[in-house]
């Protein structure tokens, strides 16, 4: 399915600031079978080729189908062979293809927030095919960036997402602070109903095992 969208765009080569080298489309040395690509996952979820110049709503890519495709095959990247472990940490894969990603912080984002129904929308895949329920206690708030994040199911690598900036923005209007967390929020207040944020989430460890962000 990939290889069908990307058989249409004209290979080209790439350098990256770390100085390391692809082409799209390109097959590994032992593998003429194999065709390895290589993508992008901003803040906003927003899902582009590495290589696309300017990256925005134009150029990212918006087929449900094919996202839904796309994020449900992301796991590590394990290709140890391949000098692209360290500058691509993660790989979706389908059949013959693997497509490499690098992302700005976790390769998963909540889009889109339903305030009525409680729901997340991730990775821009419409609800009608994918949703998560907001359970509000589990939210983290990630002390030295202020970022939230939010608990996936283990079908998820990570096992986390991102809240996307305006959707956190709003959920931080109901969170509340004391003194005594150094700035750190304990509870939200959410439908008149309070709910105390876990302590030792879980959740903690797997955002800072894997969140590239750095203010």
């Amino acid at each position: 399915m990939l290889l069908t969208i990307l058989r249409s765009l004209k290979a080209h080569k790439y350098i990256t600031r770390y100085s390391s080298s692809y082409i799209q489309g390109q097959a590994p040395p032992d593998r003429t079978d194999v065709r390895e690509y290589f993508y992008y996952i901003d803040s906003f979820g927003q899902l582009f080729l590495d290589d696309v110049r300017f990256k925005n709503f134009t150029s990212c890519y918006k087929d449900p189908k094919f996202l839904q495709f796309f994020f449900t095959r992301v796991r590590a990247n394990t290709f140890s062979d391949r000098p692209y472990v360290s500058l691509f940490p993660y790989v979706s894969l389908c059949g013959r293809e693997r497509n490499f990603i690098r992302c700005a912080d976790v390769p998963f984002v909540l889009t889109q927030f339903f305030d009525e129904k409680d729901l997340f929308e991730c990775c821009h895949i419409p609800s009608t095919m994918f949703s998560i329920r907001f359970e509000p206690e589990r939210l983290y708030v990630k002390p030295d960036t202020g970022r939230i994040y939010y608990p996936l199911s283990d079908n998820f690598h990570t096992g986390i997402a991102l809240i996307k900036d305006a959707i956190a923005e709003r959920l931080s209007s109901h969170l509340i602070y004391d003194a005594k967390t150094d700035g750190v929020p304990h509870s939200i207040e959410w439908k008149e109903k309070l709910y105390h944020l876990k302590k030792d989430n879980p959740i903690e460890k797997l955002v800072f095992e894997h969140s590239r962000f750095v203010a």
